[in-house]
């Protein structure tokens, strides 16, 4: 497995041309990230850094590209160098259905943890319930998230939104290849959670996020399209 961990990550910078692909994918991040946060210190007149994560998540040119390597990491032979940053279109729709996949998986847990940020913001008695709901929708994030990537590999493969999306089907094809998916998603969230600490450093960190999250998600659709090939 931790061989097949190094070759995901150098995966990135093996291609001929890999810094302008990343600093492209980047760049559209940090754009998009500087439009969030202007356009939240324009409604509530105060600077929110958060707003970058929501401006990772709308990354559709970037998801795509994501889709696009995880496919070629499905494909026999394996796709040997990145995406082109061609037909943005076809780009941004693929980035679109990964999206709506990602929200057919996470939008329970998200309401959740939405739910315990507006009770934070309440405080008094309904501070503690924040809190619980806040811990029970990362956690239903978390675990209904382990899915998601063999769900996406079911859909490049069948064509059929429902094969995504029927949790039995899924987790047989985990079940077969499971040592390796649970090592590569513990990894993928621990590596997530280092990105984050870096993105939280003041300014410097803001710079940073978009290019690192970019190549982790690329590494990561890498990793996750080789171990779910093997399912079959």
């Amino acid at each position: 497995m931790l061989n097949q961990v190094a070759k995901a990550l150098a995966f990135p910078l093996e291609d001929r041309k890999w810094l302008p692909k990343l600093v492209i994918g980047g760049g559209v991040g940090l754009l998009l990230e500087t439009l969030f946060v202007a356009l939240g210190f324009l409604l509530t007149r105060e600077l929110a850094p958060a707003g970058s994560l929501v401006a990772q998540a709308a990354n559709f040119p970037a998801l795509g590209f994501a889709l696009v390597t995880f496919q070629g990491a499905l494909a026999v032979p394996q796709a040997d160098a990145m995406p082109s940053w061609n037909r943005w279109s076809t780009l941004c729709a693929k980035g679109l259905l990964l999206f709506v996949l990602a929200m057919a998986y996470e939008i329970v847990p998200l309401l959740f943890v939405i739910s315990g940020f507006g009770l934070l913001v309440r405080g008094g008695a309904a501070l503690v319930l924040g809190v619980v709901l806040i811990m029970l929708g990362t956690l239903a994030g978390i675990t209904v998230g382990f899915f998601l990537p063999m769900g996406v590999a079911r859909y490049l493969l069948e064509r059929r939104l429902e094969a995504a999306l029927h949790p039995a089907i899924v987790w047989l094809r985990i079940r077969t290849v499971l040592t390796e998916y649970v090592e590569a998603y513990l990894l993928s969230i621990g590596l997530f959670i280092v990105a984050g600490l870096i993105g939280a450093i003041p300014a410097l960190g803001l710079l940073l996020w978009p290019f690192l999250t970019f190549y982790l998600l690329v590494a990561g659709a890498r990793l996750f399209g080789g171990v779910c090939a093997g399912a079959g």
